[in-house]
């Protein structure tokens, strides 16, 4: 559930509680897990936020992973105690810091994304499985599929070499969208700001997840119909306006990271039910998988060779 209040009209209740209430009112949020206390990092000013992280991640790898080269390039031999602490050939993975919140925002940061590529592969993995055939067909190609028996090229199923050019191509480009907006999340830079591509400081917070990439202006989605009392309101009160709209968005930014999380559960799935049973999901469970019009008129699409 959204931590935030649900929207009302200014003359019933206050709109939005604003964040300084919110952090006085996250002691008295409740954990979703009985008689486990909620961590005070989790405060409901994120979408999304149900204050669940019984294993407690954010405080637990804050510092990340660090993985040093056993020895040292100039030497050929094994890095001293003191040498080793310092060495420049020491990698950190993770947030890398002793503050809860950005350690905190690193996570969710990390989550979105995985969030996105997720649902891209819950929807990929069936499709493959069931168009790739039909697709091979009309173009004249091999049939990819024949070697994980009709099953999805994956690290379990296998078969990813036949596809490891495009696997390149698509490491580059998400290695590029890392590259470039990784100075725009506040507070994880190495001055701690948020910095513009020429170099002025951004006085705004950053919204987890944000690539500046939106060509359907799916953001705005939820508050774009506005009710004529709200809107008379809110061209009347310009901050009005603004709470509308940031209420609306992190409605969004809601639907945005449960969908995700439901989709890194349901790619999961996949990858395991194919390993154990050796059959296509769409093979597994046919109904959900099945052409709508095939499901009112059996055999309908078979002209198409799509499926």
């Amino acid at each position: 559930m959204l931590a935030a209040a649900s929207f009302v009209a200014p003359h019933a209740q206050p709109m939005l509680r604003g964040s300084s209430i919110l952090m006085q009112e996250a002691s008295s949020l409740k954990s979703p897990i009985p008689g486990m206390d909620r961590p005070e990092y989790l405060d409901g000013s994120l979408a999304g936020d149900a204050g669940f992280d019984p294993l407690n991640f954010v405080t637990r790898y804050s510092e990340g992973l660090k993985i040093t080269i056993p020895l040292n390039p100039k030497t050929g031999l094994p890095w001293s105690t003191a040498e080793a602490a310092t060495a420049p050939t020491t990698f950190v993975f993770g947030p890398n810091t002793k503050d809860p919140r950005r350690s905190l925002m690193w996570m969710r940061e990390a989550e979105i994304k995985h969030a996105r590529l997720a649902m891209l592969a819950a929807a990929g993995w069936p499709l493959a499985e069931l168009w790739h055939g039909g697709f091979s067909n009309l173009a004249q190609q091999t049939y990819l599929l024949d070697v994980t028996q009709g099953r999805s090229l994956s690290v379990l199923n296998g078969g990813l070499g036949q596809v490891a050019p495009f696997l390149l191509l698509a490491t580059l480009a998400a290695a590029v969208v890392e590259c470039s907006t990784l100075d725009q999340v506040y507070g994880l830079t190495a001055t701690g700001k948020t910095m513009k591509s020429d170099g002025t400081l951004v006085m705004k917070s950053y919204v987890p997840g944000d690539c500046g990439f939106d060509p359907l202006n799916l953001y705005g989605f939820f508050g774009a119909q506005m009710p004529v009392t709200v809107q008379m309101n809110a061209e009347a009160d310009p901050e009005y306006a603004m709470r509308y709209a940031e209420f609306n968005r992190k409605e969004m930014e809601t639907a945005e990271i449960k969908n995700g999380r439901l989709a890194m559960l349901g790619i999961t799935g996949f990858a395991l039910q194919e390993a154990v049973y050796q059959t296509p999901v769409v093979d597994q469970t046919p109904l959900f998988f099945t052409f709508f019009g095939d499901v009112l008129a059996p055999g309908s699409s078979a002209s198409l060779g799509l499926f």
